[in-house]
Protein backbone atom coordinates (compact mmCIF):
# COMPACT_ATOMS: atom_id res chain seq x y z
CA UNK A 1 0.00 0.00 0.00
CA UNK A 2 1.30 3.08 -1.07
CA UNK A 3 -0.55 5.59 0.72
CA UNK A 4 0.45 8.42 3.35
CA UNK A 5 -0.95 10.50 5.40
CA UNK A 6 0.12 13.43 7.61
CA UNK A 7 -1.72 13.32 10.91
CA UNK A 8 -1.18 16.00 12.93
CA UNK A 9 1.21 19.25 14.15
CA UNK A 10 2.72 19.13 17.36
CA UNK A 11 2.66 23.03 19.82
CA UNK A 12 5.27 24.95 17.84
CA UNK A 13 6.18 26.14 21.61
CA UNK A 14 6.94 22.33 22.36
CA UNK A 15 8.90 21.89 19.54
CA UNK A 16 11.23 25.01 19.96
CA UNK A 17 11.86 24.84 24.12
CA UNK A 18 13.00 20.97 22.68
CA UNK A 19 15.55 23.17 20.50
CA UNK A 20 14.11 21.18 17.15
CA UNK A 21 12.72 23.43 15.30
CA UNK A 22 11.74 27.39 15.44
CA UNK A 23 8.27 28.11 15.68
CA UNK A 24 8.49 29.10 11.99
CA UNK A 25 9.17 25.67 11.51
CA UNK A 26 6.58 23.54 13.37
CA UNK A 27 6.35 19.77 11.80
CA UNK A 28 3.98 17.68 10.61
CA UNK A 29 3.76 14.64 12.36
CA UNK A 30 2.81 10.79 12.63
CA UNK A 31 2.03 9.09 9.55
CA UNK A 32 0.14 6.64 8.22
CA UNK A 33 2.42 3.62 7.18
CA UNK A 34 3.47 2.63 3.64
CA UNK A 35 2.61 -0.69 3.55
CA UNK A 36 4.29 -3.29 1.80
CA UNK A 37 2.99 -7.48 1.99
CA UNK A 38 4.97 -9.45 3.44
CA UNK A 39 4.49 -12.73 5.86
CA UNK A 40 5.67 -12.47 9.41
CA UNK A 41 5.36 -15.90 11.17
CA UNK A 42 3.98 -14.02 14.73
CA UNK A 43 1.58 -16.59 15.35
CA UNK A 44 -2.47 -16.20 15.26
CA UNK A 45 -2.41 -16.94 11.25
CA UNK A 46 -1.47 -13.55 10.56
CA UNK A 47 0.30 -12.12 7.61
CA UNK A 48 2.68 -9.30 8.57
CA UNK A 49 3.36 -5.91 6.55
CA UNK A 50 6.23 -3.06 6.73
CA UNK A 51 5.94 0.38 7.69
CA UNK A 52 8.58 3.42 7.15
CA UNK A 53 7.08 4.81 10.57
CA UNK A 54 4.84 2.01 12.20
CA UNK A 55 5.40 -0.98 14.15
CA UNK A 56 2.19 -2.78 16.01
CA UNK A 57 -0.20 -4.45 15.11
CA UNK A 58 -3.73 -3.56 13.28
CA UNK A 59 -7.03 -5.15 13.31
CA UNK A 60 -8.28 -4.82 9.38
CA UNK A 61 -11.28 -7.16 9.70
CA UNK A 62 -14.57 -5.87 7.28
CA UNK A 63 -16.90 -3.79 9.21
CA UNK A 64 -16.83 -0.29 11.25
CA UNK A 65 -14.98 -0.25 14.34
CA UNK A 66 -16.54 1.51 17.31
CA UNK A 67 -13.50 0.80 20.36
CA UNK A 68 -9.90 0.50 20.67
CA UNK A 69 -8.21 0.54 23.81
CA UNK A 70 -4.30 0.00 25.24
CA UNK A 71 -2.47 0.05 28.16
CA UNK A 72 1.61 0.72 27.97
CA UNK A 73 4.30 1.86 30.63
CA UNK A 74 5.32 5.32 28.97
CA UNK A 75 9.47 4.21 27.89
CA UNK A 76 12.87 6.62 28.93
CA UNK A 77 14.10 7.13 25.85
CA UNK A 78 17.95 7.00 25.01
CA UNK A 79 18.53 9.98 22.26
CA UNK A 80 21.37 9.71 20.14
CA UNK A 81 21.82 13.22 18.70
CA UNK A 82 20.10 13.22 15.73
CA UNK A 83 17.53 15.59 14.50
CA UNK A 84 14.63 15.10 13.76
CA UNK A 85 13.95 12.17 16.71
CA UNK A 86 11.02 11.06 18.05
CA UNK A 87 8.75 8.32 19.34
CA UNK A 88 4.99 8.29 19.24
CA UNK A 89 2.99 5.90 21.32
CA UNK A 90 -0.61 5.59 20.38
CA UNK A 91 -4.20 3.58 19.90
CA UNK A 92 -6.79 4.85 17.35
CA UNK A 93 -9.13 4.17 14.95
CA UNK A 94 -8.55 4.61 10.70
CA UNK A 95 -5.51 5.06 8.97
CA UNK A 96 -4.42 1.61 7.58
CA UNK A 97 -6.16 1.35 4.67
CA UNK A 98 -5.14 3.72 1.17
CA UNK A 99 -9.29 4.12 1.21
CA UNK A 100 -9.38 5.09 4.84
CA UNK A 101 -7.68 8.67 5.07
CA UNK A 102 -8.12 9.98 8.60
CA UNK A 103 -7.62 8.94 12.06
CA UNK A 104 -8.99 8.88 15.28
CA UNK A 105 -6.36 8.49 18.24
CA UNK A 106 -4.74 9.53 21.32
CA UNK A 107 -1.56 8.43 22.87
CA UNK A 108 1.93 9.93 24.23
CA UNK A 109 4.83 11.60 21.96
CA UNK A 110 8.50 12.07 22.91
CA UNK A 111 10.68 15.04 21.24
CA UNK A 112 15.07 14.84 21.18
CA UNK A 113 16.76 17.80 22.09
CA UNK A 114 20.16 16.23 20.91
CA UNK A 115 21.31 13.73 23.28
CA UNK A 116 18.63 14.83 25.59
CA UNK A 117 15.11 13.38 26.51
CA UNK A 118 12.53 16.34 26.70
CA UNK A 119 9.44 16.13 28.45
CA UNK A 120 6.53 13.58 27.19
CA UNK A 121 3.45 14.40 26.30
CA UNK A 122 -0.27 12.88 26.24
CA UNK A 123 -2.14 13.89 22.90
CA UNK A 124 -4.86 13.64 20.88
CA UNK A 125 -5.82 14.41 16.92
CA UNK A 126 -8.52 13.72 14.56
CA UNK A 127 -6.48 14.29 11.48
CA UNK A 128 -6.66 15.66 9.02
CA UNK A 129 -7.02 18.36 12.35
CA UNK A 130 -4.05 18.97 13.98
CA UNK A 131 -2.48 17.05 17.14
CA UNK A 132 -3.47 18.44 20.49
CA UNK A 133 -0.39 18.03 23.85
CA UNK A 134 -2.28 18.23 26.37
CA UNK A 135 -0.10 17.46 29.57
CA UNK A 136 3.29 15.91 30.44
CA UNK A 137 3.61 12.31 31.17
CA UNK A 138 6.63 11.13 33.15
CA UNK A 139 9.14 7.73 32.13
CA UNK A 140 7.49 4.80 34.10
CA UNK A 141 3.55 6.42 34.25
CA UNK A 142 1.27 3.89 33.34
CA UNK A 143 -0.53 4.93 30.46
CA UNK A 144 -3.93 3.99 29.10
CA UNK A 145 -5.72 5.55 25.78
CA UNK A 146 -8.77 4.96 23.89
CA UNK A 147 -11.10 5.69 20.90
CA UNK A 148 -14.89 5.17 21.27
CA UNK A 149 -17.72 5.85 18.34
CA UNK A 150 -21.07 6.40 19.88
CA UNK A 151 -23.69 8.52 18.97
CA UNK A 152 -25.03 12.54 18.30
CA UNK A 153 -22.97 15.21 16.87
CA UNK A 154 -19.80 14.43 18.64
CA UNK A 155 -19.31 10.98 18.29
CA UNK A 156 -15.40 10.31 18.85
CA UNK A 157 -14.40 10.17 22.62
CA UNK A 158 -10.91 9.85 22.97
CA UNK A 159 -9.30 9.40 26.27
CA UNK A 160 -5.57 9.06 27.39
CA UNK A 161 -5.07 8.59 30.94
CA UNK A 162 -1.95 8.77 32.87
CA UNK A 163 -2.89 6.19 35.99
CA UNK A 164 0.26 6.92 37.52
CA UNK A 165 -0.50 10.47 37.90
CA UNK A 166 -3.87 10.70 37.61
CA UNK A 167 -4.18 13.09 34.93
CA UNK A 168 -5.88 12.63 31.79
CA UNK A 169 -7.83 14.38 28.88
CA UNK A 170 -11.10 13.38 27.42
CA UNK A 171 -12.21 14.61 23.87
CA UNK A 172 -15.54 14.40 22.55
CA UNK A 173 -15.01 15.26 18.65
CA UNK A 174 -17.07 14.53 15.27
CA UNK A 175 -14.76 13.55 12.28
CA UNK A 176 -13.29 15.98 10.07
CA UNK A 177 -14.64 14.57 6.67
CA UNK A 178 -15.59 10.64 6.04
CA UNK A 179 -14.44 8.16 9.03
CA UNK A 180 -14.73 4.92 7.48
CA UNK A 181 -13.78 3.13 11.03
CA UNK A 182 -11.96 0.40 8.98
CA UNK A 183 -9.40 -0.43 10.99
CA UNK A 184 -8.13 -0.45 14.41
CA UNK A 185 -4.38 0.68 15.29
CA UNK A 186 -1.78 -0.55 18.38
CA UNK A 187 1.19 1.73 17.44
CA UNK A 188 4.93 2.90 18.09
CA UNK A 189 5.19 5.56 15.41
CA UNK A 190 8.37 7.33 14.39
CA UNK A 191 7.11 11.01 13.19
CA UNK A 192 7.69 12.58 10.11
CA UNK A 193 9.05 16.41 10.11
CA UNK A 194 9.09 19.11 7.60
CA UNK A 195 12.05 20.19 7.56
CA UNK A 196 13.86 16.83 8.52
CA UNK A 197 11.60 13.58 7.37
CA UNK A 198 10.90 11.08 8.70
CA UNK A 199 12.39 10.79 12.60
CA UNK A 200 15.10 8.76 13.66
CA UNK A 201 13.86 6.98 16.64
CA UNK A 202 15.53 6.75 19.96
CA UNK A 203 16.67 3.87 21.79
CA UNK A 204 14.07 2.29 24.02
CA UNK A 205 14.10 -1.22 25.93
CA UNK A 206 10.85 -3.20 24.46
CA UNK A 207 7.80 -1.40 24.91
CA UNK A 208 4.70 -3.50 26.13
CA UNK A 209 1.02 -3.10 24.72
CA UNK A 210 -1.46 -5.05 27.82
CA UNK A 211 -5.09 -4.75 27.69
CA UNK A 212 -5.06 -4.33 23.51
CA UNK A 213 -9.21 -4.48 22.69
CA UNK A 214 -11.45 -3.61 20.08
CA UNK A 215 -15.25 -3.77 19.08
CA UNK A 216 -17.68 -3.82 16.10
CA UNK A 217 -20.33 -3.57 18.38
CA UNK A 218 -22.65 0.04 19.01
CA UNK A 219 -21.11 2.59 20.98
CA UNK A 220 -17.89 0.14 21.37
CA UNK A 221 -20.10 -2.54 23.44
CA UNK A 222 -18.28 -5.76 23.98
CA UNK A 223 -15.14 -5.59 23.17
CA UNK A 224 -12.24 -8.36 22.57
CA UNK A 225 -8.97 -8.74 22.46
CA UNK A 226 -6.70 -7.79 19.04
CA UNK A 227 -6.72 -11.75 18.15
CA UNK A 228 -10.36 -11.80 17.79
CA UNK A 229 -10.45 -9.75 14.44
CA UNK A 230 -8.44 -10.20 11.33
CA UNK A 231 -5.32 -8.60 12.25
CA UNK A 232 -1.37 -7.75 10.79
CA UNK A 233 1.82 -7.14 12.21
CA UNK A 234 3.79 -4.52 11.41
CA UNK A 235 7.47 -3.93 11.08
CA UNK A 236 9.25 -0.96 11.00
CA UNK A 237 12.01 -0.48 8.91
CA UNK A 238 14.24 1.93 7.19
CA UNK A 239 13.34 3.85 4.14
CA UNK A 240 14.38 1.51 1.83
CA UNK A 241 13.08 -1.84 3.18
CA UNK A 242 16.75 -3.12 3.90
CA UNK A 243 16.69 -2.85 7.89
CA UNK A 244 14.31 -3.35 10.74
CA UNK A 245 13.97 -0.45 12.96
CA UNK A 246 11.45 -1.72 15.37
CA UNK A 247 9.37 -5.43 14.94
CA UNK A 248 6.63 -6.56 17.20
CA UNK A 249 6.64 -9.87 19.10
CA UNK A 250 3.54 -12.53 19.05
CA UNK A 251 0.41 -11.55 20.68
CA UNK A 252 0.39 -12.51 24.09
CA UNK A 253 -1.60 -16.33 24.85
CA UNK A 254 -5.00 -14.24 25.35
CA UNK A 255 -4.29 -12.34 22.24
CA UNK A 256 -4.47 -8.63 24.33
CA UNK A 257 -0.73 -8.09 24.17
CA UNK A 258 2.53 -7.44 22.24
CA UNK A 259 6.00 -6.07 22.86
CA UNK A 260 7.64 -3.66 20.21
CA UNK A 261 11.00 -4.29 20.28
CA UNK A 262 13.70 -1.65 19.51
CA UNK A 263 16.23 -2.79 16.77
CA UNK A 264 17.73 0.46 14.60
CA UNK A 265 17.38 4.46 14.80
CA UNK A 266 18.47 5.12 10.94
CA UNK A 267 15.17 6.62 8.74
Amino acid sequence: MKQVRWIGVPIAGILAAAGVFSVAAAPLAPAAPVMTPRSVAHGHAISGTTSSNWSGYADIQSGAYTYVAANWTEPSYKCNGHSPESAAIWAGLDGYFKTSPTVEQGGTIEICSGTTQTAHWAWWEMYPGSLFEVFKVNAGDKMFASVTYGTGSTPYDIVVKDLTSGKSLNKLEACPTTCNRSSAEWIVETPFFTPGGIAYLPRFKAIKFTAGLASQAPNGGSPVSIASFTHVSITLTNSGGTTNRAVPSALTLNGQGFSVKWLSSAP
